[in-house]
């Protein structure tokens, strides 16, 4: 026995175990000297919790067992669904829950879909070269163009197919503007220079705030949605179908109605 408080006393076994054992003699002392003194507040504080409360305050059966139901019901029915789940989903799943549901996809942010560069100073004599392939539609520009960012160090960025918020953006590129909508519909092309960093910007799309919201930028959270009601369903038809087995099981007894 290491210490004790009234009846509880803390063992040699319990202190050792929360040592590790690469500790050196002094971080070991340190590490068992904290330990035993939290576990003896610990105990006094038990105590006098146990010496104050009433007997009422301290029963805690209820709420055991009610918490034990819980944690059964919740383990139980995460272990039913990840057996049972169907998380496939096809395109035409989802564009039929878009188009039901089209009232509730408003965007309450702006989005965009751009391309960009940004090039240290000290390269200012690649620029020219760098924004002939950068605003380039031809295809193998496009290669030319990240190979020289990769090339120069230079950060970079488009992916034609997906949405940025613009809050996200404009944490990658320092565009500073007091209206965002009057910008977006004025420009296009954006050049500018900043804290020693040349930026060229392209926004091929956008969408402004209070607007539907494209499919496209909804796809994923839709997919959790349609899950996430699969989910409920599979939950539902389970507790309906432990109902209906345990009636013609007569292993549901009613007492009231008679």
């Amino acid at each position: 026995m290491v210490v004790q408080v009234g009846d509880k006393g803390l063992t040699w076994t319990t202190l050792m175990d929360v040592i590790p054992d690469n500790s050196s003699a002094q971080d070991s002392v340190q590490l068992a000297e904290r330990f035993i003194q939290d576990w003896v507040k610990e105990q006094l504080v038990i105590r006098k919790a146990e010496e104050s409360l009433s007997e009422e305050k301290k029963d805690f059966d209820e709420l055991i067992e009610n918490y034990r139901k819980s944690l059964l019901t919740y383990a139980f029915e995460k272990e039913w669904v990840n057996q049972k789940l169907d998380t496939n989903i096809s395109n035409e799943e989802i564009e039929t829950y878009y188009r039901d549901n089209e009232q509730n996809f408003e965007l309450r942010n702006y989005i965009v879909k751009v391309k960009f560069s940004a090039l240290s100073t000290n390269h200012k004599k690649q620029l020219p070269q760098l924004k002939k392939l950068f605003y380039s539609v031809k295809e193998e520009d496009y290669a030319k163009w990240e190979q020289m960012c990769v090339d120069l160090g230079a950060s970079y960025y488009f992916n034609e197919d997906k949405w940025l918020l613009w809050d996200e953006f404009i944490k990658q590129v320092p565009i500073q503007t007091m209206d965002v909508e009057d910008f977006l519909k004025r420009n296009k092309n954006v050049e500018f220079e900043k804290d020693n960093n040349l930026y060229l910007i392209s926004i091929t799309d956008y969408q402004l705030s209070g607007s539907r919201s494209p499919l496209s930028f909804e796809r994923e959270k839709i997919k959790s949605m349609i899950i996430n009601r699969r989910r409920l369903h599979l939950l539902e038809t389970m507790k309906n179908d432990l109902y209906q087995k345990a009636l013609q099981d007569n292993e549901v007894k009613t007492y009231y109605g008679k």
